[in-house]
């Protein structure tokens, strides 16, 4: 601990180098902390749980361009026909695609006092009784839909029942804070929701569904109404045993055509290549922050090694003097290391105020959420790791230097 004070000084008399890399140091920190961060939100959400099985889930859109179709019926006829495929566990025709990215979402309130309500906007799927079973989503309260409460076609009949998700509810109906020191569970089952003023009943809870925008707030608050969409333009979803499903998607398309052929059908898409396509850009983004991390780390290690092999090869003198004199190998390179860590902690003071600057600009210019600041601590032991890595080969070679040799040269 003697030595700090005369390592101190002897930086003082080349700052420069010293305080270039000790910047390097704060900026490494502070890029690093962050886009670790980062990196590990954007993957907190591309694991983010759909609620339903989507390994066994593949999605199918049908254009009809004939004349001669009711479009109605010939829904009912796809639907019959999907389902009876050996292999398929349920089949369902659905307004649009869970976590794919396109967007039908509506305002929800808890009273018809739109003024004086609490307002929600949720991801709403419209099909029939079979919509839970073709996700996998798990009904924790409630029931499914009655055959008399499905809708179909342009019916003005209005919707009078609706399945939500827990989030959905935990939003409408919050409890109060005594309620949950209580310990009181949710109550939303049975309670009227309203859109445009019209009432529509809590039948069913689901614990989990996602909806379609995988960006926005609302994405877990979902809600299935009893509403089968009949126009031209269809979308299914169905489920299949996880070994039967390439089988099925490979005949898929003779089969429906057979159905009805004036009408095109599109290429089948399994749910894993859904989740894929809407989180490319978090993915890409991830991946070029992870290489971003590396090249600086890089950069900040040669930075070390090339400050420190400056340094031996100027003290080269000094050093002769110093193992003459009877300092052993061990002194010389404990010289060079308390001097890398003197440097690595100052720059890490100015890198802590840097990450923590950094951060909040992140914050408030793309809604980033608050830096855990576990990132800051593991980073500032990757640097410190990284210094006594990078200075231990050239202090080596220092501790190496002849007395004989080095004061030759007088």
């Amino acid at each position: 601990m003697f030595e700090i004070i005369p390592i101190f000084n002897a930086m003082l008399r080349q700052k420069s180098h010293a305080i270039l890399l000790m910047l390097q140091i704060a900026l490494t920190l502070a890029i690093v902390a962050n886009a670790a961060f980062i990196i590990q939100n954007r993957l907190d959400l591309m694991n983010r749980d759909s609620g339903m099985v989507e390994s066994e889930i593949f999605k199918i859109d049908v254009f009809s361009f004939g004349d001669d179709a009711n479009n109605v019926i010939q829904t009912q006829l796809d639907q019959q026909a999907l389902r009876a495929i050996p292999g398929v566990i349920d089949a369902v025709r659905i307004n649009q695609i869970p976590i794919s990215g396109s967007s039908d979402n509506s305002t929800f309130t808890d009273s018809a006092d739109r003024e004086n309500a609490l307002q929600m906007t949720a991801g709403v799927y419209r099909g029939d009784n079979h919509t839970l079973n073709t996700f996998g989503a798990k009904l924790i309260e409630g029931r499914n839909f009655n055959e008399d409460e499905i809708i179909a076609g342009d019916s003005k009949q209005p919707i009078a029942v609706a399945i939500v998700s827990k989030a959905f509810v935990e939003t409408m109906f919050p409890l109060s804070k005594t309620d949950k020191q209580q310990g009181k569970s949710q109550q939303g089952l049975g309670k009227n929701i309203f859109t445009s003023n019209v009432p529509i009943k809590i039948v069913g809870i689901v614990d989990k569904m996602q909806g379609s925008n995988v960006n926005a707030n609302w994405l877990d608050k979902s809600i299935i109404i009893p509403k089968v969409q009949t126009n031209n333009f269809g979308r299914y979803l169905v489920r299949t045993n996880v070994n039967d499903r390439q089988a099925i998607i490979n005949k898929i398309e003779k089969l429906m055509l057979d159905l009805y052929p004036q009408r095109v059908i599109m290429e089948p898409v399994t749910m894993d290549e859904v989740r894929n396509r809407s989180y490319q850009n978090d993915r890409l983004m991830s991946q070029l922050l992870s290489i971003l991390i590396v090249i600086l780390l890089l950069v900040t290690a040669l930075g070390i090694v090339g400050m420190a092999i400056f340094n031996v090869n100027r003290r080269t003198r000094q050093i002769g003097t110093r193992r003459a004199l009877g300092a052993s190998k061990a002194n010389i390179i404990r010289y060079f290391i308390i001097e890398n860590w003197i440097i690595s902690t100052v720059g890490i003071v100015f890198g802590i105020m840097l990450t923590l600057f950094l951060n909040q600009f992140l914050m408030q210019q793309f809604s980033l959420p608050k830096l855990d600041y576990s990132y800051i601590v593991n980073t500032v032991i990757g640097i410190w790791l990284l210094g006594l890595f990078a200075v231990y080969l050239p202090a080596r070679k220092a501790s190496n230097i002849s007395p004989a040799i080095a004061t030759r040269s007088v």
